[in-house]
């Protein structure tokens, strides 16, 4: 009798863990992640695919340096990374499911009518944590000839030293600057957002290949669904993620 109910404990311990899917994704990074509610646009956007998957969401919240070294050592069945420019095996990628439209922001009073990356060097520029490492070769050559550069992980502190004028120009995402901008009470006429930067689309990362043909279908599902618009008007107030535009694009 105690190797029966031994084996019923194990079935359903292991029918309860096939019904959770742990995903790896970042830290507070509203209106994306809001960590104090559990709540953002990645985030119930990641519900919802997982939910059509026929899973549940449980979030791992790690800052993103780590996030590629913990799916590595197998402590999630989702990473939310980039893709790789190169033939990279260690993950299969899913369809692009999220884009970050980075901009470098700077005060209008001021007029620098940035238009290229290059035109940075001579400012005082604040970036978000580790954005020398995500935006590319160019960038990183930017940063090295800038005048004055550093980076900040409270992405907050970046509008008010702009607003205090402790530096010339912020670089981040675009609904992150509204977020924050809209949450100290300011208009978007101060400011000029110049997209000197390529769109920035992750994938879900998986070591399952089904997985990822699943979340693939899902996403595609969801997509041609009015909740998808919905999402982005709740958490952006337009319409922003037309990601497959942008995959046949890229293609």
């Amino acid at each position: 009798m105690r190797w029966m109910l031994f084996l019923c404990i194990a079935f359903s311990l292991t029918a309860q863990a096939k019904t959770e899917l742990t995903v790896l994704v970042g830290l507070d990074k509203p209106p994306y992640i809001d960590l104090n509610d559990s709540s953002g646009y990645e985030l119930d956007l990641l519900r919802l695919l997982t939910k059509k998957m026929g899973y549940e969401a449980v979030f791992l919240h790690v800052p993103n340096a780590r996030i590629k070294d913990l799916m590595l050592d197998g402590r999630a069945d989702i990473a939310t990374l980039q893709k790789p420019e190169s033939t990279e095996q260690q993950f299969y990628f899913s369809q692009p499911y999220i884009r970050y439209q980075n901009v470098a922001a700077s005060l209008a009073s001021k007029s620098l009518q940035l238009q290229r990356l290059d035109q940075l060097k001579p400012y005082s520029v604040v970036a978000f944590h580790n954005a020398r490492t995500l935006l590319g070769p160019e960038y990183q050559k930017m940063v090295r000839l800038a005048l004055n550069y550093q980076e900040v992980a409270n992405q907050s502190q970046q509008l008010q030293m702009l607003l205090l004028e402790r530096c010339d120009v912020v670089v981040m995402d675009r609904n992150i600057f509204y977020y924050y901008a809209k949450l100290a009470g300011q208009s978007m006429q101060p400011f000029d957002l110049a997209p000197v930067f390529s769109p920035s689309l992750y994938s879900a990362a998986f070591k399952n290949e089904r997985l990822r043909a699943k979340f693939d279908k899902a996403l595609a599902e969801v997509q041609q669904e009015p909740i998808f618009t919905q999402l982005q008007l709740k958490y952006f107030s337009e319409v922003n993620q037309q990601l497959q535009e942008l995959q046949n694009q890229l293609q």
